[in-house]
């Protein structure tokens, strides 16, 4: 006999009660253990990011540990090199930036008045150091490792992150493998399922992210240069990083290349910068972003918004860059769920967190 719908919903309603409460409880004891449970969330992004080299390293037969530690030392190359390259362009003219900032905030004050503005600013550069101090005091940029506050436990963190990124790639397979065995036999299968495309979903993520940066940061720089800004360099190298965030990071290192044009080549140049940057991000969202990423993390606009803001409030910077990331997968969970196929034939790869998804009986035997 079936169930009134009231009775149904009834259930509904509570099992959603029960799995929300579940969630916060689960979300305050993670914030409790913060400098291990962040590290160990955070080492399954460079894991998904590397997984196709790892399968190919694999295919070489060579010993599993060995494998883990050229991810490992790779890793640390590819970021110490990119790091060095781009600090050191950013802090070079770090000064020259600013100073070129000051400038075209002052043209633009000498043209707005913001007198009229709630808050008893005094000019946009006050208003601009309002906001700043605005922004630091709410903590929005000091919580990026889970509040890890001290040099102390950001190092132990990294320090973490790196051990069991290692042991991820070296034994991703077996401690999957312990995770399903802690799922009822008849979801086995299912819960692996959905671990495989959430895997493979963050590598595609991560992978078309880096890509479509580094073409913005390339088209924008070669812009920046035909126009003759200053600086375009350093400009480009911040566009790169900006570009890792959608919407908000892009904005704003393309609002800096345009307030240095206007300071040093006036107003026609600088809404040439403008436009570039709006044209490029235009290119960005209808044909690169589809093109390279496909469906397989597609995520209505307004939705990547919201979520980079959701996340950017609760992690700072680490949230508003995981926040992408963690919707899509959430979004290809939905998907699954609600019996959908994969939106790609590559998301049927089984992959698996974070080594190849295999069934349990075929994981152990295979070691």
């Amino acid at each position: 006999m079936t169930a009134p719908p009231a009775v149904v919903w009834g259930r509904r309603v509570w099992l959603t009660i029960g799995v929300v409460i579940l969630l916060v409880a689960a979300c305050y004891a993670a914030g409790q253990v913060s400098l291990v449970v962040v590290p160990v969330a955070l080492a399954l992004f460079p894991a998904a990011l590397l997984a196709p080299l790892t399968a190919r390293l694999r295919a070489t037969r060579l010993p599993d540990s060995a494998v883990a530690l050229l991810i490992l030392l790779l890793l640390l190359v590819v970021l110490g090199g990119a790091g060095v390259f781009i600090g050191r362009a950013l802090a070079e003219q770090a000064p020259q930036i600013a100073d070129h900032v000051s400038r075209g905030l002052s043209r633009i004050e000498d043209r707005v008045d913001v007198a009229g503005l709630p808050g008893g600013a005094g000019g946009i550069e006050d208003l601009a150091r309002k906001a700043g101090s605005a922004v630091a005091g709410g903590g929005l940029l000091s919580r990026g490792l889970g509040a890890a506050e001290e040099a102390g436990a950001v190092a132990a963190g990294a320090l973490i992150l790196l051990v069991v990124l290692f042991f991820y790639v070296k034994d991703g397979r077996r401690l999957w493998v312990a995770v399903l065995d802690l799922v009822p036999a008849r979801h086995q299968a299912r819960v692996d399922q959905l671990g495989a495309q959430s895997f493979a979903t963050i590598g595609f993520y991560l992978r078309g992210r880096l890509l479509v940066a580094a073409i913005d940061a390339v088209t924008i720089g070669v812009g920046l240069w035909i126009l003759q800004v200053p600086l375009a360099l350093p400009l480009s190298m911040l566009v790169l990083l900006g570009a890792l965030l959608p919407f908000l990071g892009a904005l704003l290192a393309g609002s800096v290349a345009a307030v240095v044009a206007l300071a040093d080549r006036g107003f026609a140049v600088a809404i040439a910068v403008v436009v570039l940057v709006v044209l490029v991000q235009e290119v960005e969202a209808h044909i690169l972003t589809p093109v390279i990423q496909g469906r397989v993390v597609s995520l209505h606009p307004l939705l990547v918004l919201l979520s980079v803001t959701a996340g950017t409030v609760l992690l700072g910077i680490l949230g508003a860059f995981l926040a992408v990331p963690v919707a899509a997968v959430l979004a290809r969970l939905v998907d699954n769920l609600r019996g959908r196929p994969a939106p790609t034939r590559r998301s049927r790869r089984r992959r698996g967190p974070p080594a190849a998804a295999t069934g349990p009986a075929e994981a152990r035997s295979g070691g």
